[in-house]
Order: structure tokens, then C-alpha cells, then sequence
């Protein structure tokens, strides 16, 4: 038996999310996490190689949509219809390994024993990166948009996107479990960089591919799901694949208060990133 915390975060904005993710990793004390936690108002995220250039941000702002970088890498998601997991984790938990790859294999496991108690047909998928998905495009910087490459999915689409970083020994990996399409909502603040027929017919083809390479929960699952059947799912999972018993948590208050210290951080790429290494 594992003994892990839970904290179910609720809706906050997208500072403070990525606040909380990257103090949890800071302040780890030998004792796994698994927090829970959605997104209000919605917001794009963005890793922290990115560049705020490649967003609308004036449409972003009308729209009341937050742009925030997170604390690891990858590619700019919109957040809005999901749920979204943090694992903290280090030497000790069953879980770790000195490897990013095991690391990453077996919290997908733990997510797909989750969503197997919800009747969702999933499979984790380690083909490697297809062609033509890359290159200096706008589609190229859509998390979203990529071919499904060691990650969880439905189909040969991906319906998880995740990202890692240690912050010494200590694990922090968080993504997305998309409940329904608001993902592809990214493509209206996205700046065209090919506008072949104009921009309204290139955010068509945008709106398309993601839609061809993503699948959400609500698509495939036999009953209408939502954050709490989700994040109820997810508890009971973890525990049933990796013998894990819960101590229901809030952050502490030396969490709180490096949380609240780190918010005003992840604006800029530059801060964000040192929040963790």
C-alpha cells in the first residue's frame, strides 16, 4: 500500500493553477500527489518554449480568455471543457523512475484504469511522431494538433495531452482529459501563419485537423460525464491499479503561500520556467 494526497482543487484561473502545480513540486515533502482541478475563466496555456506572439492576445483579451505558460514544455492547449490532473511524485513511490518514459507509462496507466470504471475504451498509444505534423506552422504549436505518440487515446486520437518535468528528483507531470470539443476553440486566437484562401478558410482547416486528431470523453462514453464523475473515476483508479490509499488535502500553508508568491509568474516564459528548475 501507497499512501498518496488527493486535492480536488475545484475551478480556478489559469495563474493560479499553474501557481499551485509548480508550488506542490517545490515544496515536496516525500508523500505523491494527485490533484484535480479545472478552468475559470477558460485559458490557453502555453509551454514555456513558446511565444506569446503567436497568439491574438487582443481577442484573447475580448474574449476573456487567460494566457498563461506553464512550468513544462509542449504545445499551447485551450482549457475550458475538461479536467486536469497534477501527479507530484519522487523517490519512493512505486511510480518513479530515473527515466521520463516509465514515469510517464505508468500515471497513463493509473488515468486508463480510471476511465475503464467509466466504460471508455481507451489504449496508450507508443507509435513514434508521424510525419508531417511538424515543421514552422501554426499547426505545429497546437498540442492538440499532433499526431497521438505515447499517449492515451480512442481510435488513433488523442484524448490526453501531458507534460513532464522533475524539479531535481521530484516528478511534476499534468494534462488534459478532454470532456468535450471546447479544445478546438485554440484555432480562433491562434495567428495564421499560411492564410492560403484567406484567414476564415485556413481557421476551417485548423478547426478540421484538430477534430481529426483529437476524440473527448462525451464523444465515446455511454453516459453523459462530467468533472465529478471524472475526477471521482480517477480516485477510485489510481487506488485500484497501484494500491493506493487517500489523505484527502488542501495545499498547506507553506503551499499557499509559495502559490500565491509564484501566481504573477507564469505570464512570461522566462519566470515561468525558472519555477521549477
Amino acid at each position: 500500500m501507497e499512501y498518496w494526497r488527493f486535492i480536488d482543487s475545484g475551478l480556478a484561473d489559469g495563474f493560479s493553477n499553474m501557481a499551485e502545480d509548480a508550488a506542490l513540486a517545490r515544496c515536496w515533502q516525500g508523500k505523491p500527489v494527485l490533484r484535480l482541478y479545472g478552468w475559470r475563466p477558460p485559458a490557453i496555456s502555453l509551454g514555456f518554449h513558446q511565444r506569446l506572439e503567436d497568439l491574438d492576445l487582443e481577442r484573447c483579451s475580448r474574449d476573456n480568455i487567460d494566457v498563461v505558460y506553464r512550468p513544462t514544455g509542449g504545445r499551447a492547449v485551450l482549457h475550458d471543457d475538461e479536467v486536469t490532473y497534477a501527479v507530484i511524485l519522487g523517490p519512493g513511490s512505486r511510480l518513479y523512475d530515473d527515466r521520463v518514459m516509465p514515469v510517464y507509462e505508468r500515471i497513463s496507466a493509473g488515468i486508463m484504469a480510471a476511465l475503464a470504471l467509466l466504460r471508455i475504451p481507451l489504449a496508450f498509444e507508443r507509435a513514434p511522431a508521424r510525419k508531417g505534423t511538424g515543421g514552422k506552422n501554426a499547426l505545429s504549436s497546437l498540442c492538440f494538433a499532433s499526431s497521438i505518440q505515447h499517449e492515451i487515446g480512442h481510435g488513433g486520437k488523442k484524448m490526453i495531452g501531458s507534460a513532464q518535468r522533475r524539479f531535481g528528483a521530484t516528478v511534476l507531470q499534468h494534462g488534459s482529459i478532454l470532456l468535450g470539443g471546447a479544445h478546438l476553440r485554440l484555432v480562433d486566437y491562434i495567428k495564421p501563419q499560411d492564410q492560403d484562401g484567406g484567414e476564415g478558410e485556413w481557421r476551417g482547416r485548423a478547426r478540421r485537423f484538430m477534430q481529426e486528431k483529437t476524440v473527448a470523453l462525451n464523444e465515446i462514453s455511454p453516459q453523459p460525464l462530467d468533472y465529478t464523475a471524472v475526477a471521482a473515476a480517477l480516485r477510485h483508479g489510481f487506488a485500484e491499479r497501484w494500491g493506493i490509499a487517500w489523505s484527502d488535502s488542501e495545499l498547506t500553508s507553506e503551499e499557499k503561500n509559495l502559490a500565491t508568491e509564484l501566481r504573477g509568474k507564469f505570464r512570461d516564459k522566462t519566470t515561468a520556467r525558472g519555477q521549477i528548475g
